[in-house]
C-alpha cells in the first residue's frame, strides 16, 4: 500500500472510531510503528488529529481529554503495578469509591482477581463491566450523563447521588499534581466527581504514575491536605518527599 493510501485509511478510521492506536495500525498495515508515527505526524500538521503517546485522536471542541481507548494502553505495566500495591490496603468488608481513571480500572481488575469481598461505588462504566459477573463484589453505579470519551457517568445527578453515599476508602487519580496548586484535572466534569468522592470517603488513596507530578491543569480536585496515601511507580524528588512528610501523607512505591 502506498503511503498516501495508508494516510487516507488512517483518516477514515479516525472518522469512524474517533481514535487510533499505533500498535494496531502497525499490525494492520504491516509497517513499523515508526512509520505509523510519521504518518500521524503528517496528519497532525494538517490539523486532522491530535497525537499522544501510543496513538492519536480527533480534535473535539467540547471534550479535549484523551479518549479512553488510548489512555488504557499508556503506561499499562505501571498502572498494573500500582493496582497490585493498592490491593495490600483493601480488606474484606470495605466500601470503596473508585473513579473512572484507567489506573482505577486496573485496581478494579485486581480486586476481582484477588476475590476481595467489598462494595464498590463508581461512575465508571468499564469498572461496572469488570464486576458484572462477580460473586463477591457488590457494585453501586452512579447515574448521570454518559461521557463517551471516558466511559464514565458525570453531571449533577451523579454528584447528588454521591451526597447520599459513604465509603471508608476512596481510590482517586488525576491528570496533574503540583506542590502549590494540589490535585487538578483537565475535565471539569471528572474533577467534580472526584472532589465529591474525596469528601464522602474516610481515607483517600491517590494513585498516579510518575508523569502526573509537577503539572497543573485547569480544574481543581482538591488540596494535597485531603490525601492520606499516594501510590506511585517511581521514587519522588527529595522536595516532594519532604513536602508530603510535612503534610503527613504516606508515600507508597511499587
Amino acid at each position: 500500500m502506498l503511503a498516501i493510501e495508508r494516510l487516507k485509511c488512517i483518516e477514515r478510521k479516525l472518522n469512524e472510531k474517533g481514535s487510533v492506536i499505533i500498535t494496531e495500525l502497525s499490525k494492520e498495515f504491516k509497517v513499523s510503528e515508526e512509520t505509523i508515527r510519521r504518518d500521524l505526524e503528517k496528519l497532525e500538521k494538517n490539523k486532522v488529529l491530535k497525537r499522544v503517546r501510543g496513538g492519536a485522536y480527533l480534535h473535539s471542541e467540547t471534550d479535549k481529554q484523551v479518549p479512553f481507548e488510548i489512555r488504557e494502553h499508556i503506561f499499562l505495566k505501571e498502572k498494573n503495578d500500582i493496582a497490585s500495591k493498592v490491593i495490600d490496603f483493601i480488606n474484606d468488608g470495605d466500601i470503596i469509591m473508585i473513579d473512572s481513571s484507567t489506573t482505577a480500572i486496573c485496581v478494579a481488575q485486581s480486586i476481582e482477581k484477588e476475590g476481595k469481598k467489598v462494595t464498590v461505588i463508581t461512575n465508571s462504566l468499564k469498572i461496572v463491566e469488570v464486576f458484572q459477573n462477580s460473586k463477591w463484589v457488590k457494585t453501586i453505579c452512579l447515574g448521570g450523563t454518559l461521557r463517551r470519551r471516558t466511559k464514565s457517568f458525570t453531571g449533577i445527578q451523579a454528584i447528588e447521588q454521591l451526597k447520599g453515599l459513604r465509603a471508608n476508602k476512596g481510590i482517586i487519580s488525576c491528570t496533574a499534581i503540583d506542590k502549590r496548586f494540589g490535585i487538578t484535572d483537565d475535565s471539569e466534569r471528572e474533577s467534580k466527581i472526584r472532589e465529591r468522592m474525596i469528601e464522602q470517603s474516610k481515607e483517600i488513596f491517590l494513585v498516579v504514575d510518575r508523569t502526573k507530578f509537577d503539572l497543573i491543569e485547569s480544574h481543581l480536585i482538591t488540596d494535597l491536605d485531603k490525601i492520606d496515601k499516594i501510590i506511585t511507580d517511581k521514587k519522588l524528588s527529595d522536595s516532594w518527599e519532604k513536602l508530603l512528610k510535612e503534610k503527613k501523607i504516606d508515600i507508597v512505591y511499587v
